[in-house]
């Protein structure tokens, strides 16, 4: 599998969550694998691609103000959280991202469809009968398993997306634990 280099002393591990469908259980899926991850000692960083323009500040917070007053970066830092709302001129790219996380082990990313790394597919036929694994505009081999709630007769794993547990272990065989 393909781990980032950002300098010589960091490589990141990386996963991505991809599904045909919003309401699939991307999100879901990756709220019940972070706590047993967290349990195994392992530290994670999720990245989630939104395509709608998200707000994460409030109005009438003053971080609020001060981006709405036309500051291009706005951090707010605690005691135990730091968070940066950055007014962008076009979209980044996940390489343009990932150097951003420090310390953590797993990168686990939602959407980003089309990217490079290694992906797992979240599939539900109650949601879509679809897969973006046989989508000739998507590259087949970066797909290392599908997660479905249904047997499937394909050529990759499928895990059992009610099985969180199932899903680390495939993750730690098939991300973590590779050299």
């Amino acid at each position: 599998m393909e781990n980032l280099s950002l300098n010589k002393k960091v490589c990141l591990k990386i996963i991505s969550i991809v599904a045909t469908k919003s309401g699939t259980g991307k999100t879901t899926l990756i709220e019940k694998l972070i706590p047993i991850l967290k349990e195994k000692n392992w530290k994670v960083g999720v990245l989630k691609h939104d395509a709608h323009k998200f707000e994460m500040d409030k109005e009438g917070k003053d971080t609020y103000r001060f981006a709405q007053a036309g500051a291009d970066n706005v951090i707010i830092s605690s005691s135990t959280k730091l968070a940066m709302i950055q007014t962008l001129k076009e979209e980044r790219t996940i390489e343009d991202i990932l150097p951003l996380f420090k310390d953590v082990d797993l990168v686990i990313v939602e959407g980003f469809k089309n990217n490079k790394y290694p992906k797992i597919e979240v599939h539900r036929n109650v949601v879509d009968n679809n897969f973006l694994y046989n989508d000739l505009n998507f590259k087949k081999d970066t797909f290392i398993a599908l997660a479905s709630d249904e047997e499937l007769e394909v050529d990759i794993p499928v895990l059992d997306i009610n099985n969180p547990m199932e899903v680390v272990k495939f993750i730690e065989d098939k991300i973590l634990n590779e050299k």
